[in-house]
């Protein structure tokens, strides 16, 4: 594995996102190989391009229930059953975990559906070089560092309490964003900037599906890493939450 942090060592918020980045670079660098593969087929093989327009009739039919049951699936599921199969990595509180996950990743899924349609109204639907950096931009620049990053980071602080708002609430004092948000928003951006611009690369309606299969895939690398620290008896930098709302 790449540089990791040794347990109960402070780190500077901005190293221990430097860090996070070049631990989780291979599995970032193999999820965005599998995302251009994936979006080059689209537009030159033509089962493929058959198979996602199933997928995007499915979510023009589905709306914002469809990724509702996308993220909980994909992002929320998924990893649970993942992690309870890996006796290491078995949360404390199986079934609640389990609640938290399927209900917050259905509504974050709702969430960065909604920011997808809104990208599409203000910068258009085609996938031209200009919108597609407009949309990254949009999305890496605003959307994922003042909602989707904070949201993420003090839902799963919310969870990591045993769900006590009050002691949420105690951690939130001055300088907060840089302890609990910046060490995941850093190889946010290291690792989710290429694989956004081939989201949006895509036509509107596979956007979302695209992203969710993404995150999943992310989300058991990340399982995957922190098993591997794990029995080393060291944890990783960080596990980053991919943008756009996407899990940790």
């Amino acid at each position: 594995m790449s540089e990791i942090l040794r347990v109960g060592k402070p780190v500077p918020p901005w190293r221990a996102g430097w860090l996070a980045a070049r631990a989780n670079l291979v599995p970032g660098l193999v999820l965005q190989a599998i995302a251009v593969v994936l979006v080059t087929a689209y537009y030159t093989s033509p089962a493929v391009h058959a198979w996602l327009e199933v997928l995007a009739r499915m979510k023009a039919g589905g709306g914002y229930l469809f990724s509702a049951g996308l993220g909980m699936f994909f992002c929320g599921l998924l990893p649970w059953l993942f992690r309870m199969a890996m006796p290491s990595l078995r949360p404390e509180n199986a079934w609640s975990d389990l609640a938290f996950g399927l209900g917050w990743w259905s509504y974050m899924a709702m969430q960065t559906d909604a920011f997808y349609r809104a990208q599409a109204l203000v910068w258009g639907a085609a996938a031209t070089p200009s919108v597609v950096a407009a949309k990254v931009a949009t999305d890496m620049l605003i959307y994922t560092p003042l909602v989707a990053a904070p949201a993420n980071a003090l839902s799963h602080l919310w969870k990591a309490t045993g769900f006590d708002r009050r002691a949420v609430s105690a951690r939130m004092t001055k300088g907060w964003y840089g302890r609990i948000v910046l060490p995941n928003l850093v190889p946010n951006w290291v690792m989710w900037t290429p694989g956004t611009a081939l989201i949006y690369s895509l036509p509107s309606l596979l956007q979302f599906p695209m992203a969710s299969l993404a995150s999943c895939f992310w989300s058991l690398l990340c399982i995957v890493i922190a098993a591997e620290s794990r029995e080393d008896g060291v944890r990783p930098a960080a596990l980053v939450s991919p943008g756009g709302g996407k899990p940790a």
